[in-house]
Parts: structure tokens; sequence; C-alpha cells
């Protein structure tokens, strides 16, 4: 798994929706590690697709029941 820093194609904008609680965690984790909430999406999206890819996505879905 290896992100990207410097890409040459402009990035493309993916709006979600969460939840209240979700959102709460995710702004404390961002202000507290200093890291910009879009590539803390960037990292958790990749650690997913990777999880998918290399355990399937049964076995992803399991693990995070009640996330999804």
């Amino acid at each position: 798994m290896n992100l990207e820093i410097h890409q040459t194609q402009p990035r493309v904008h993916l709006p979600i929706r969460i939840t209240e609680s979700l959102h709460r965690k995710f702004t404390q984790i961002s202000d507290s590690t200093q890291i910009p909430k879009s590539r803390l999406t960037r990292i958790g999206l990749e650690l997913l697709f990777h999880n998918i890819e290399t355990r399937g996505i049964t076995s992803v879905l399991n693990e995070h029941k009640g996330v999804y």
C-alpha cells in the first residue's frame, strides 16, 4: 500500500454523509494529530480498500458490523 503525496491529476471531491458521533471523532482525531481531515480520509480509504482486496469484502464488513 503506497500513498502518493504528489499527484499530477487533480483530486476528485467525494461528498459523504456521516453521523454526528462519527463527525465528532473525526474532528477530535484531526485536531489532536494536526492531520487534515482530507488526508485522514484518504488514509482511511486506502486502508479499507487494501483490507477488502487482501481479506475480502465479507471479512471486512463482518469486522465492522454496525458501522456501515
